[in-house]
């Protein structure tokens, strides 16, 4: 009787130890199954939603940038809308080949509002070695003028001679005393200098 109750129990503790290795297998397969997929299948599928919200920010920055730049563009178009007959006088303050017209309409009217009478006008090539400018685009010339009248009016004279539209600049200023005791004018001899553009087609090239 002891004998076969030995026997059941031996039965009975090798059907456990099946069963508990056949769990042990189950769970460990089990737990490989998970491990791959979170190393093949889960990981990857992050890896790329990750990646994704990446791209999206990045493009999202990108358009954001472009937004900036197109309203920053308008805004430049509109403002070079609202200045373009501005930037087409510049062909005036600045002229081609010296033609200084705009200079010359505004030289006699100055001279005669400051009490002063104009004796003459001269145009002359600048000389280099007075002065070392080597602009790119404009080039100096000199601008003579002899003028004639009294002196309470001079400084006004040269300032109003300086905020001419063409930027003009005094480099030289000389006197004469009066030819005669009756005269009660002098004699003024101004050196300007003055710009041009060099390129004939400045104002014409895209």
């Amino acid at each position: 009787m002891a004998e076969k109750r030995g026997s059941v129990s031996l039965l009975t503790t090798i059907r456990e130890s099946e069963e508990k290795r056949n769990s042990y297998i189950t769970i460990t397969f089990t737990l490989l199954v998970v491990v791959l997929l979170i190393v093949f299948a889960i990981r990857p599928t992050i890896t790329t939603i990750t990646k994704i919200k990446n791209d999206i920010k990045e493009k999202e920055n990108i358009t954001k940038q472009l937004d900036k730049r197109i309203k920053t563009l308008s805004a430049l178009d509109q403002e070079f809308k609202s200045s373009k007959e501005k930037f087409d006088s510049l062909r005036f303050v600045f002229p081609v080949s010296e033609r200084y017209i705009l200079l010359l309409s505004n030289i006699d009217s100055i001279v005669s509002r400051n009490g002063y009478k104009l004796n003459s006008i001269n145009f002359d090539s600048y000389d280099k070695n007075v002065e070392n400018i080597t602009p790119t685009v404009i080039k100096p010339s000199v601008l003579s003028l002899s003028v004639s009248g009294t002196y309470s009016n001079f400084i006004n004279l040269l300032k109003d001679l300086e905020s001419l539209p063409m930027y003009a600049v005094i480099e030289n200023v000389s006197f004469s005393g009066r030819t005669s005791y009756r005269s009660v004018e002098d004699s003024y001899s101004i050196r300007l200098r003055i710009y041009h553009v060099q390129e004939p087609n400045f104002y014409t090239l895209k």
